[in-house]
């Protein structure tokens, strides 16, 4: 089964090496620019959920991770962790690797992570799921839960349907929808520890759009 789909093929791209220039923010910035929209900083979302104090210590991977901002960023919340990420764009691994040389980086796809089961305590995404075309959504899903060992969390845009949205002029690039539904319909053995709701701003893409924040662990199936 290829691994590689139309979604692929454009963040794999100078379309996906533009993003990548254009997102190369501080740990700083990042934690402003989600106090302005959400009213509360992603290292505050990251402390309450998968801190310290629910995970002092393990293995997480970021699947998606484009320059490993958001694994610095769980890294200044929660230091006890050894951290990878897995990114397909060669450009933004080189990065990555530029600016956090501590942590782990692999270039592949979520729909053939190169580890074996149960390799990870948390595997996490954010702002990754909602450009996977939904119909593949079910084979990048069941490698994130296969390669956790125990949690599973989703940091993506939500709507009670699936629905598109046109990104920076291109269609099938785009897609909101339940992803915690999703994801208890691709691995039935999911428990829901937290989900959580943002709104976004007026000013920032509200009332229309608003993230949903949902933390698994996995029970005795699955």
């Amino acid at each position: 089964m290829t691994t590689m789909t139309r979604q692929l093929d454009t963040w794999t791209s100078t379309f996906g090496q533009a993003y990548t220039d254009r997102n190369s923010q501080s740990l700083d910035e990042m934690d402003q620019a989600f106090a302005e929209q959400f009213g509360v900083p992603k290292s505050a979302i990251y402390r309450e959920v998968v801190g310290p104090a629910r995970l002092p210590a393990g293995k997480a991977l970021e699947v998606g991770c484009n320059i490993g901002l958001q694994l610095r960023m769980l890294e200044r919340v929660n230091p006890g962790l050894e951290l990878h990420g897995l990114e397909p764009q060669e450009y933004a691994v080189a990065k990555a690797r530029e600016l956090a040389p501590n942590m782990h980086f692999h270039q592949g796809t979520a729909f053939a992570l190169p580890f074996p089961d149960h390799a990870f305590d948390l595997v996490m995404t954010h702002g990754v799921l909602i450009h996977i075309h939904p119909d593949d959504l079910p084979r990048a899903m069941a490698e994130i839960c296969r390669v956790s060992r125990r949690f599973v969390l989703a940091h993506e845009y939500f709507a009670p349907v699936t629905t598109e949205i046109t990104y920076h002029g291109k269609t099938g690039l785009l897609w909101k929808t339940d992803f915690a539904r999703r994801y208890e319909e691709v691995c039935p053995g999911l428990e829901r520890v937290e989900v959580r709701y943002y709104p976004y701003s007026a000013a920032t893409g509200g009332p229309d759009l608003s993230d949903q924040v949902v933390l698994f662990e996995k029970g005795r199936v699955g």
